[in-house]
């Protein structure tokens, strides 16, 4: 008769281990032991089939979110992409670039008024321009840019000064629409990402 003992699977209490050949119930202090450790063993297997399942529903929840986001962006209409872009150049130009400068054609820096983000050549007459930062500066808000309307003659002397005579040729002349620069939506979604990311490494909030 052999002495030598064998742990339970299931409860670890040791037993005498059976003569000869193992048998499944060897390994086991008794038939309870062995019922309930199969019981456990086939819960474990649900357990991992049901933690699958809701694994491959959370993917497939997942990628039906991103498919949803991807088809709004997809009806948002241009004007929704190009004026978030807009704001973000503004603020970009008013409070990053040109922070701390005076009205680009008045020359004023009083603290206690507001500034634009003046064009030199205006969305409606040059849309194509809209985004081009030497044809926007900090200008103050009601003087220049709105009673001013903009300053136009004082703006090319602006331009000028810190441009060239050729720049300011340039800026009148003739340039690609914007829908040769930006094809599609998602190409105005990188450049707002791209001013996002710009006016967050300078420590501002961006206003979009």
């Amino acid at each position: 008769m052999s002495n030598r003992v064998r742990k339970c699977k299931h409860c670890g209490d040791k037993k005498k281990a059976c003569e000869g050949v193992q048998t499944p119930i060897s390994w086991f202090c008794s038939t309870k032991c062995g019922f309930e450790y199969s019981q456990a063993l086939q819960q474990k297997m649900r357990d991992k089939q049901i933690a699958k399942q809701k694994k491959e529903k959370s993917e497939l929840d997942k990628k039906d979110r991103a498919k949803h986001k991807e088809r709004k962006k997809e009806v948002k209409p241009l004007k929704y992409w190009q004026d978030k872009l807009q704001k973000l150049v503004n603020q970009y130009v008013v409070h990053i670039r040109d922070a701390g400068k005076p009205c680009c054609t008045c020359g004023t820096d009083a603290p206690d008024i507001k500034y634009d983000a003046g064009h030199y050549r205006t969305r409606g007459s040059a849309p194509e321009l809209r985004y081009e930062l030497t044809n926007i500066h900090k200008q103050c808000s009601i003087n220049c840019n709105v009673h001013g309307s903009g300053m136009r003659l004082e703006y090319q002397g602006f331009i000028t000064h810190n441009y060239g005579e050729k720049h300011l040729e340039w800026l009148n002349g003739k340039h690609e629409l914007l829908k040769v620069k930006f094809p599609h939506w998602s190409d105005y979604e990188s450049e707002i990402k791209r001013y996002r990311d710009l006016i967050r490494s300078h420590g501002i909030n961006p206003i979009v």
